[in-house]
């Protein structure tokens, strides 16, 4: 028996359309689910959000005009989420607003969060899999590198990295013209 081949009426042509009709209602899914945080959030205008998005409380976050959300970000709002204009979100960030009372032990620890809120600046610029955890500000056009966990507050203009993340350097001011402020 040499090579199997698909054709009309073969049971591999079956299997292909069946992956296809699949792959699509997923994708129909995914679309449905970022309808229904774009419809509970407060969003401004030509933000982009692709596949993956995950938000807990929706209606605590706000994220401003012209963000960009990339694949298989975490956005969990048990407090408020305020991204501004023009930040950029790379795959994988975690944006969390609670963690559980360290003092507590037991079944009592499951039940008490302690809630903070999370203020990300305009045009700012989080790298893949960054971690941005409870009462954190990052400051306006300040960017932070990939993987790194930001525990406290970054100041504006910075270029950020590490665990925990810190300032390493200015950011390079954009030259007169050449986009918005």
């Amino acid at each position: 028996m040499r090579g199997r081949r698909c054709g009309p009426g073969s049971a591999c042509l079956g299997n292909v359309m069946l992956a296809l009709l699949a792959h699509r209602t997923l994708r129909w899914l995914e679309r449905q689910r970022v309808r229904y945080y774009l419809a509970r959030m407060n969003v401004g205008e030509r933000v982009s959000i692709k596949e993956g998005l995950r938000v807990a409380r929706p209606e605590n976050v706000t994220i401003g005009s012209d963000v960009r959300i990339n694949s298989d970000v975490l956005l969990q709002a048990h407090g408020p989420i305020d991204i501004g204009d023009f930040t950029m979100l790379a795959s994988r960030c975690a944006i969390v607003t609670a963690t559980h009372d360290m003092a507590k032990r037991g079944i009592e620890a499951f039940d008490t969060l302690t809630k903070a809120p999370v203020r990300i600046g305009r045009h700012c610029w989080l790298g893949v899999g960054v971690t941005v955890l409870p009462g954190v500000t990052i400051g306006d056009g300040t960017v932070v590198g990939a993987g790194s966990v930001v525990t406290h507050d970054l100041p504006p203009g910075m270029i950020c990295a590490g665990v925990p993340a810190k300032p390493m350097r200015q950011r390079p001011s954009q030259p007169q013209g050449s986009g918005p402020a």
